[in-house]
């Protein structure tokens, strides 16, 4: 059973308003990457809400997935990347992480990561694009507890860090595994490529 995790509880200090509700004509960025994730081959999706909760859980109420809020999401990524973990199914045997920020990872893209997490004997397995490591990683439940007991701004970068080699890397043929929103043109630049 593979779980999903979307860490969408952020302030976007960066983008100077929230990002998981940027709108792109109809949808916003919760809802894109929210679809983008049910369509592929994950048994469940959790995702983590914390500024802005109310619009947020609202813009994906009628979404089958499973929210949690992260009262602490003021502290940093680790609090709600550590509560996602310890809130996804007892029986998954692996979880990805995703970011509300990174609205172009495909279905297929997710079920190309997956498939091959399955043939190999890792702990995770993260994409790589022109040399440069991306999103969603998917990990073994064996690191349940590593991820658990994250905090503050620690994302998951240090657990990976941390198991070295245990960590293997797949090439990917598109840019969308390390695109993602942080500011203004950001944004500017993903509408235009969509157009």
């Amino acid at each position: 059973m593979i779980s999903a995790i979307i860490l969408a509880a952020g302030m976007s200090n960066r983008m100077g308003r929230p990002k998981q509700l940027l709108k792109v004509g109809s949808s916003t960025l919760i809802q894109i990457i929210t679809e983008n994730v049910l369509l592929s081959n994950v048994d469940e999706l959790l995702v983590v809400t914390g500024h802005q909760q109310k619009k947020v859980s609202a813009a994906i109420k009628d979404l089958p997935v499973r929210m949690v809020f992260n009262q602490r999401y003021k502290d940093g990524q680790g609090t709600s990347l550590a509560l996602g973990v310890k809130s996804i199914s007892e029986s998954a045997t692996a979880f990805m992480v995703f970011m509300v920020d990174q609205p172009m990872i495909s279905a297929s893209l997710i079920n190309m990561i997956i498939g091959e997490f399955q043939k190999r004997d890792c702990a995770a397995l993260r994409p790589v694009y022109n040399g440069l490591p991306g999103h969603p990683v998917i990990f073994s439940s064996s690191l349940r507890e590593e991820l658990i007991n994250l905090s503050g701004d620690e994302g998951a970068r240090q657990v990976l860090k941390k198991l070295a080699d245990r960590v293997e890397y797949i090439e990917a043929t598109d840019e969308a595994v390390i695109f993602d929103i942080d500011t203004p043109k950001d944004f500017t630049d993903y509408v235009t490529k969509l157009n």
